[in-house]
């Protein structure tokens, strides 16, 4: 029997939340054999998110709820989560995410029949809202200090599905909607808090990799997306996070030989992200942003390197763990 911690960040998802708990809970009862908690962490919400909560989870069901007075961004309110958690399969899922009622069914039979002991991550197909494309069928890295979606924005049919599109494994998986062995997070050390949002599933899928540890894709548990249901409120901060997280994410977990290998391609893309930083300012800001593009590239790198010395001592963490031995 698998049993499920099921982890939802919540800020400000009033307008998404009661959709996503209608198919969560529509999918947990194909599962009656699970046993399942709902833990909600909420990023101290000024919208009416808590009370659409209590109102779509039935009594009977167990659920907690976790108050933050801030916002303490994804990575820091999933841990929180995690460690609440009572069960060995948690499961983060994005407020502003639907799945097919035969999710759990399908995750559940998957991780019933898989014997390899070295699998931590179990991931579906992650769909546009309205079905149509495809937003992910796992992650692709790149030692340029770059992954991506794999088959992101490409035409959807449900032939696709029904064919099994694939399967297997693959290098990565998002935090939009996936299942985690909590045992193997806790010895990895969990998200990274630093990050607060964006990339910290790249790290996390990164560490993973480095320990040996593999990601099953199951093309058959489908679910749905709104995409950026929180973050689309506010302006420069992924462009901003991207610039900051990719930076962590060479530092801690790329070896010297892989930095040496792809330095000059590491750099490309890290101006880049710069670039792409500095276009969405001027998007958002036009005539004023002679006046905010400083402070804010200034502000975004300057934080960057009063996190250096952490970063480094990350690094030595990372690094003995991934030459220890199996």
């Amino acid at each position: 029997m698998i049993n499920y911690s099921i982890i939802i960040p919540n800020y400000n998802g009033s307008s998404f939340l009661e959709s996503c708990l209608q198919s969560l809970l529509q999918s947990l009862k194909k599962c009656p054999e699970s046993q399942s908690e709902i833990i909600l962490i909420d990023n101290n919400s000024k919208d009416n998110s808590l009370e659409i909560f209590e109102k779509n989870i039935p009594k009977s069901f167990f659920y907690r709820i976790l108050l933050n007075s801030k916002n303490n961004g994804f990575a820091g309110a999933v841990n929180q989560g995690i460690e609440k958690a009572k069960y060995e399969y948690v499961v983060l899922l994005n407020n502003d995410l639907t799945m097919e009622s035969n999710w759990f069914q399908l995750i559940s039979k998957t991780i019933s029949n898989n014997k390899d002991s070295k699998t931590a991550t179990f991931f579906g197909t992650v769909l546009t809202k309205d079905g149509t494309k495809f937003e992910s069928q796992g992650l692709e890295f790149f030692y340029r200090g770059k992954a991506k979606n794999i088959s992101n924005g490409e035409k959807f049919t449900p032939s696709l599905s029904k064919e099994g599109a694939g399967g297997g494994f693959v290098w990565g998986a998002s935090a939009a909607l996936v299942v985690y062995k909590k045992s193997i997070l806790e010895k990895i050390g969990l998200f990274d808090e630093d990050f607060f949002a964006y990339e910290e599933d790249v790290d996390l899928a990164l560490r993973l990799h480095n320990l040996k540890y593999k990601t099953l894709y199951i093309p058959k548990a489908i679910s749905y997306h709104l995409g950026g249901g929180t973050s689309s409120k506010m302006g420069i901060f992924r462009y901003k996070m991207d610039a900051k997280n990719w930076i962590y994410i060479i530092i801690k977990n790329f070896s010297s030989k892989e930095i040496i290998k792809n330095f000059f391609q590491i750099v490309e893309e890290r101006i880049r992200n710069l670039s792409g930083l500095t276009k969405q300012i001027i998007r958002i800001y036009k005539l004023k942003s002679i006046f905010y593009l400083p402070y804010i590239i200034l502000s975004t790198y300057g934080e960057v390197l009063i996190n250096l010395p952490k970063m480094f001592k990350k690094r030595k963490v990372i690094q003995k763990l991934v030459e220890l031995p199996n």
